[in-house]
């Protein structure tokens, strides 16, 4: 955000100057404003899932299966997730709290193990993230990171499913028991149209 005038900005939307401050305060708050549109939305999608599945690992794998592979479809939604998470680690926004509370549910409900509830919550949040950036990398990145995606190259498809598994395996599944539950069929759900994706076609 720092690296971007607010000039650069109403060129690339061919607006004004001035007409920019008719809709946003400050660079921040068109940032936070794109936070709430790519995020928050998808994160109420998910939110069905929850109303449709009673098992919280279920909830839990079917959130992650659905996020990764909205990273590996459309990369730069997926390195801006990243990107923000890693800017602003608060929970109380987009997909961060969605998890919050399904990790709270499976806790209650005796589904998940936690011995130390907050490094939980930290431990899954590193697994998603670190996958999404996986997901959404690029193989003209630095050498490191070809070298990872060269390992996962062979089977990058299944990434979603994997993630989903060893993060039930975290929580206290058994490892029999996480395969079959990334395994079952994906809720139908909803999902927003990313607004970074390309134009449609007129």
């Amino acid at each position: 955000m720092e690296a971007v005038a607010i000039n650069e900005i109403t060129e690339a939307a061919d607006l004004g100057f001035g007409t920019f401050y008719n809709y946003f305060d400050s660079k921040e708050a068109i940032h936070e404003a794109l936070v709430h549109e790519l995020f928050e939305s998808f994160g109420a999608a998910l939110d069905q899932i929850a109303e449709q599945v009673d098992d919280p690992a279920e909830v839990i794998a079917a959130s992650v299966r659905y996020t990764l592979r909205r990273a590996s479809e459309e990369p730069l939604w997926g390195r801006f997730l990243v990107r923000v998470a890693y800017w602003s680690p608060a929970l109380d926004q987009g997909l961060a709290p969605r998890m919050l509370r399904d990790l709270r549910t499976g806790v209650s409900l005796g589904r998940f193990r936690a011995h130390d509830f907050p490094m939980m919550v930290v431990a899954a949040r590193g697994v998603v993230l670190s996958s999404v950036d996986v997901s959404s990398a690029s193989p003209n990145q630095d050498a490191e990171d070809r070298d990872l995606l060269g390992v996962l190259d062979a089977d990058r498809q299944s990434i979603p499913e994997r993630t989903a598994a060893v993060l039930l395996r975290l929580l206290g599944l058994d490892p029999q028991e996480a395969e079959e539950v990334v395994c079952r069929p994906l809720p139908t759900i909803a999902l927003p149209t990313n607004p970074l994706g390309p134009p449609s076609p007129t």
